[in-house]
């Protein structure tokens, strides 16, 4: 989901990859030219040559990983939810907090065209003083089925 996206950037190298089953971990890595394959995310965190660690594993592994790569100074971008409950969110948003690198989540609506309209409305004053939002996100999925919930 990210490869395409890093791959392409000037600034950005894809260095390691993990996963389970290391036969098609490594034709993975083969296949995005990354240079360095592991058997678990653990051995990546404490061996790989990164700046930067993608969290996009099981629900229930995002706090420990997280928490191991901040230990080491990583910056940490991880996929939702953040935790299985608020004490580990809240316990990796101390940890991030306290190891001063860029920690963070992503797909939060933020930059949807749709978010950054309303903002701009607010920002001209075109809606007067907010002093509540409640906002839903509703998508159909019928015209392209398994596409448009990412959006």
């Amino acid at each position: 989901m990210y490869l395409p996206a890093l791959k392409n950037h000037p600034k950005a190298r894809v260095e390691a990859v993990a996963g389970r089953n290391p036969e098609t971990t490594r034709a993975f890595a083969s296949r995005w030219e990354i240079q360095q394959d592991y058997e678990n995310a653990e051995e990546l965190i404490e061996n790989a040559d990164i700046d930067a660690l993608i969290v996009a594993t099981s629900n229930d592994s995002h706090c420990p990983l997280t928490l191991k790569a901040l230990e080491r100074g990583l910056h940490v971008l991880c996929e939702k939810p953040l935790g299985l409950n608020f004490p580990e969110a809240a316990k990796m948003a101390s940890k991030a907090k306290e190891s001063g690198v860029i920690s963070m989540v992503p797909f939060t609506y933020s930059f949807m065209p749709a978010t950054r309209y309303l903002k701009d409305l607010i920002m001209e004053g075109y809606l007067g003083q907010p002093y509540h939002l409640n906002m839903r996100y509703y998508g159909g999925g019928g015209r392209k089925p398994g596409y448009l919930w990412r959006f």
